[in-house]
């Protein structure tokens, strides 16, 4: 009753309450989630310990104080087991690098995987499995030295020709690598000797390092790829070099880890490291609060508030790089039509969404660019004028609107099923014929995501967008490039426009960052008129985790560092 009441208010122009609808219905589910999961002491019967206050946070008392427990299991050496239990809102689609496509799984797999470069919480580049580089004057040969002395988790050795096999799988086009376009000006790696390779380009490339510091460029065993062979992809036993190693995935339930008990470099604090699969926000909160969980990510954006005040829980939350947005069919029915793109977005109240449905963890896009990366440019904003929007409906010859699917996933992103339904009510507002789909299994919606165009079912759909390092190319150029069409790319929207291959093809061989800003201003001025996107907002990581466990770093890039991380004694 109420929410068909609040849908007639909308269609007369009342958009804000249906938001308040949305809230107070999150809200309440919140609440119920809290009291139905509150066990205090509460663990699957698992062995816990009394947690102490928090140095971090300023904590107060609330009612129902959640219960402070953590998981320490009895070992086979008889001393206490330490387990990390973290609670995230998606299953992963593939625990092998090469073949990643999610920031989320790629928390998992950064614990397992290393790359020759990282990128740390200031957005620098640092050698990990690297140990110094030099880039000749042309920019064409990139010569790493490795580090010495590191084997795989089966007993491999890391070596030159170690990074010379997983380069030439990220080539091999018979290998799965959506990210394979990062690698475009790749030529040829060489193997000069043991410890030193060669990375040879085709033309300068300004982003070179970031690629290697991203996980897909992660390297792995040449011995346990060979003996697995397509159980790389969800059995990936001993193919790394990180801190810890594969034990057990149990499909939508939970992957474990367990420490690599040889790993290089600072030894793991956790025995174990297990990831719960837990869709639903309100349900991941109540299981941290009834101590079933030590950490969650994206926990429910109405509640941030009431949790910063709960005794012996911790919040941490970071501006990240991902922008989110509706991707828009650029080849499906009205939605050829460029007026049509420009009427959506000035169909959608972006503020209102992040004040009312996020409660404040986003930031407005005011162009394509976040405002940090270079060639950002300030461009004129999609205002929220419905009245525009149905002019423009007009002039494209729909002034009755059209019928229309919207698809979310369920658990990725912050509310994103709410986003996409209070979305959905704003395009109802102008006449459109709207239906939203969530999508509650995240492997399928990435499979929806990257189907070839004649057998997509996009129309219009929920995404987000979070490069490891803000450099224009890794925001742009698989999003937007009309090679980059799935299923060789990120191309969701299949967008094809020749100016902008032009100016990305340039933008990604300039070295002159004064010039390649201006190519990206130039770039970012098309994609914002053509509008294959509704532009929506920046997102907040957050993570909630016990107060007992110390250490955690947020990165920027939606990615979290427990590599200092341990529970107070």
């Amino acid at each position: 009753m109420h929410v068909t009441h609040a849908r007639r208010r909308i269609r007369s122009g009342m958009q804000k309450s249906f938001l308040a609808v949305i809230v107070a219905l999150v809200v309440v589910s919140a609440f119920a989630g809290y009291f139905m999961y509150f066990r205090p002491g509460g663990g699957g019967g698992e062995t816990t310990t009394t947690q102490s206050n928090s140095p971090i946070s300023t904590s107060t008392n609330a009612p129902g104080t959640p219960a402070t427990t953590t998981t320490t299991t009895q070992g086979s050496s008889g001393r206490e087991k330490k387990v990390l239990r973290v609670g995230i809102g998606i299953d992963a689609d593939t625990l092998f690098p090469i073949s990643g496509t999610t920031t989320t799984v790629y928390n998992i797999m950064r614990l397992m995987y290393e790359p020759l470069f990282r990128v740390d919480e200031n957005g620098k580049i640092r050698p990990l499995l690297a140990e110094s580089y030099n880039v000749s004057k042309d920019g064409l040969v990139y010569t790493v030295k490795l580090r010495k002395g590191i084997r795989f988790q089966d007993g491999t050795p890391f070596n030159a020709t170690a990074v010379k096999f997983t380069f030439d799988k990220i080539m091999d086009p018979k290998m799965v690598c959506p990210s394979r376009a990062d690698f475009a000006a790749l030529k040829e790696v060489r193997v000069v000797d043991e410890y030193t390779v060669q990375f040879v380009l085709k033309y300068p490339y300004a982003p070179f390092l970031t690629v290697l510091a991203g996980g897909t460029a992660s390297i792995i065993s040449p011995t346990s790829f060979k003996k697995l062979g397509d159980k790389v992809f969800t059995t990936p036993y001993g193919l790394g070099t990180g801190p810890y190693e594969f034990e057990k995935w149990v499909r939508g339930q939970k992957i474990v880890l367990k420490k690599n008990p040889d790993y290089w470099g600072k030894k793991a604090y956790f025995d174990e490291v297990v990831f719960y699969v837990v869709p639903d926000p309100q349900t991941r909160e109540a299981k941290r609060l009834s101590g079933e969980l030590d950490m969650i990510l994206q926990p429910p954006s109405a509640d941030i508030q009431r949790l910063e005040k709960t005794k012996h829980v911790v919040v941490q939350k970071v501006l990240s790089t991902r922008v989110m947005f509706i991707g828009i069919n650029t080849q499906w029915g009205p939605l050829k039509d460029k007026r049509v793109r420009q009427a959506l977005n000035y169909a959608v109240d972006k503020n209102a969404l992040i004040k009312d449905v996020l409660f404040g963890l986003a930031g407005p896009m005011d162009s394509v660019l976040p405002n940090f990366a270079l060639g950002h440019v300030k461009l004129p904003p999609y205002s929220y004028n419905p009245e525009k929007a149905k002019e423009l409906l007009k002039e494209a010859g729909y002034p009755n609107g059209f019928k229309v699917t919207i698809y979310t996933p369920v658990g990725r992103y912050l509310f994103d099923k709410e986003v996409a339904q209070a979305i959905g009510q704003y395009l109802r507002n102008i006449g459109l014929q709207v239906e939203v789909r969530p999508v509650a299994d995240w492997p399928t919606y990435v499979h929806m995501l990257l189907a070839p165009k004649n057998q997509t079912k996009l129309e219009l759909f929920l995404v987000g967008w979070a490069p490891s390092v803000p450099d224009p190319h890794n925001y742009l150029y698989q999003r937007f490039h009309s090679s980059q069409m799935p299923p060789h790319g990120f191309n969701f929207v299949f967008y094809n426009n020749s100016e902008v291959d032009k100016l990305l093809d340039e933008g990604v061989r300039e070295t002159d960052p004064a010039v390649r800003a201006k190519i990206y201003e130039n770039v970012s001025r098309i994609l914002w008129d053509d509008a294959p996107n509704i532009y929506l907002y920046l997102q907040y990581f957050v993570v909630v985790h016990s107060d007992r466990l110390q250490g955690v770093k947020l990165l920027p890039y939606e990615m979290f560092d427990i590599s200092d991380a341990s529970f107070k004694s």
